[in-house]
């Protein structure tokens, strides 16, 4: 069972990698297998389909990844006005090679995938929507601690940051400039600091 286990992170690890490089439609289950080492046999194990595959990579790796990136930096927050933006600057040590080269995989899977299969879409929706969430609920806290203002619509701002943020990453990805991200991230302060109570 154990061993089962393992295959079946294997064939996530290895899609997720080439879904992220190739896209989802881009992604070919043979290359998957060759490059985790592993036979057909092993795939209709664990899977009946790619789209399975896929929904897999979005449920565990994708999901992994912005608990790691994201969602465990925003917990560590106290007043979002100074922290976010740092939270913002120091990214890049957090983010892998992969999402240096190719972006946020969450994004790229939601502008390839949300118009053509409404599992992805549901997915993709859940993940968003946790990550407006946990960003809500530091700025909840943030209001009761007198650092933002009463007034301060919590979910709405949430919504603004993170479609801001995935923004700012997209444009750095088709410019390959960092100074894109920079520029991008002290109008995030600027905004941030209207909010100050």
């Amino acid at each position: 069972m154990r061993n089962a286990q393992k295959t079946r992170e294997k064939l996530v690890r290895t899609a997720y990698e080439q879904m992220h490089e190739h896209g989802f439609q881009g992604m070919r289950v043979d290359q998957v297998l060759k490059q985790a080492g592993l036979q057909k046999g092993a795939f209709y194990h664990h899977f009946s389909s790619k789209t399975e595959l896929g929904y897999a990579v979005v449920e565990e790796e994708i999901s992994s990844l912005l608990e790691t990136v994201w969602f465990a930096r925003i917990a560590e927050i106290n007043d979002p006005v100074t922290e976010i933006p740092l939270m913002l600057e120091t990214l890049g040590e957090r983010v892998t090679p992969l999402m240096r080269k190719h972006g946020c995989p969450l994004n790229n899977l939601a502008q390839e995938m949300s118009n053509l299969d409404s599992g992805f879409r549901k997915r993709i929706a859940v993940s968003f929507k946790l990550w407006i969430d946990t960003l809500a609920k530091k700025l909840d806290e943030a209001k009761s601690k007198k650092y933002i203002r009463s007034d301060v619509d919590s979910q709405a701002v949430s919504r603004f940051i993170v479609a801001v943020i995935e923004g700012c990453i997209s444009i750095t990805k088709v410019e390959k400039a960092d100074e894109q991200y920079a520029a991008c991230i002290s109008q995030v302060s600027i905004y941030l600091k209207s909010l100050q109570a």
